[in-house]
C-alpha cells in the first residue's frame, strides 16, 4: 500500500471527524474526572470553614459536572451522527446560566441587573429548544 493511498483514506472526512470526537470526549472525560476529584478534595477541606461554604462549593461542582455531561452527550451524539447535538449545548447553556445564578445567589454578589439578564437567556435558549423540538416532532408526524 502505498503512503498517498494511506493519506487518501486518513482525510477522508469520516476518519478527520471520527478522530477529532473521540480526543475531545477524553478531554471532557478527564475534566469530568478531575473536577470529581476536586469535588472531594473540596468537601473535606470546606469541612472546616461552615456548612454554608461546603455546600456552594458542591452546588457549584455538581452543576459543572452536569455542565460537562451534557457537553459530553452532544459529542458522542455528533460523533454517531445524531441530530441531537445541539438540543445537548442548549441544555448545557441553560445548566450552566443555572449554576452561576445559584452561585451568585449563595455568595450575595447577585444584582438584580444580572438575574434579570440570566433570565432573559434562559428563556431565549429554552424557547430555541422547544422550538428545534417542536419542528423535530411536527416532521416525524407528517412523514
Amino acid at each position: 500500500m502505498k503512503i498517498s493511498d494511506i493519506l487518501k483514506k486518513l482525510t477522508k472526512e469520516e476518519v478527520v471527524v471520527h478522530y477529532v470526537t473521540r480526543i475531545i470526549e477524553i478531554i471532557i472525560l478527564v475534566a469530568i474526572a478531575t473536577i470529581i476529584v476536586y469535588t472531594v478534595y473540596d468537601l473535606i477541606v470546606s469541612i472546616f470553614q461552615g456548612f454554608i461554604t461546603e455546600v456552594i462549593g458542591l452546588v457549584g461542582n455538581a452543576f459543572l459536572l452536569v455542565v460537562l455531561l451534557e457537553i459530553y452527550q452532544s459529542i458522542v451524539d455528533f460523533g454517531k451522527g445524531k441530530g441531537r447535538s445541539v438540543i445537548y449545548v442548549m441544555d448545557a447553556t441553560i445548566s450552566f446560566i443555572l449554576r452561576e445564578i445559584i452561585i451568585e445567589i449563595f455568595n450575595g454578589s447577585y444584582t438584580y441587573q444580572d438575574l434579570l439578564t440570566y433570565a432573559g437567556l434562559v428563556i431565549v435558549i429554552a424557547l430555541g429548544r422547544f422550538l428545534i423540538s417542536y419542528r423535530r416532532i411536527y416532521i416525524k408526524r407528517r412523514r
